[in-house]
């Protein structure tokens, strides 16, 4: 898991998710809108239209947020982006490293 100050607050999910930039990329839907922190900020949503079990839907969260952990570990000058990310079904198919690195190249190429 990443840390708490890496996560969006809850009452900006709405305002992103509305207003944000959006594109699609391979695994991931992505929302983002720069923020005025200094550093980027993520959350994942996975609903349950994604998989009808929770423990699908849960693997594939943490996977994500443990990969995101390692790229801002890796990469501390990141773009100050509040970025929302929602993977598509094709992502249950992929292993770790897989995600690892789309997630990178999609995290860095914003």
């Amino acid at each position: 898991m990443i840390a708490k100050k890496f996560k969006i607050p809850k009452k900006y999910i709405e305002l992103i998710l509305k207003k944000g930039e959006s594109f699609d990329s391979k695994l991931f839907v992505v929302r983002f809108w720069e923020n005025k922190i200094g550093f980027p900020r993520f959350r994942i949503i996975v609903s349950t239209k994604f998989a009808k079990k929770a423990v699908d839907r849960n693997r594939v969260r943490r996977q994500v947020y443990e990969a995101l952990r390692l790229i801002i570990k890796e990469k501390p000058s990141l773009k100050p982006l509040d970025m929302i990310l929602i993977p598509k079904k094709q992502i249950l198919s992929k292993e770790f490293k897989e995600i690892y690195k789309i997630t990178e190249e999609l995290v860095t190429k914003i």
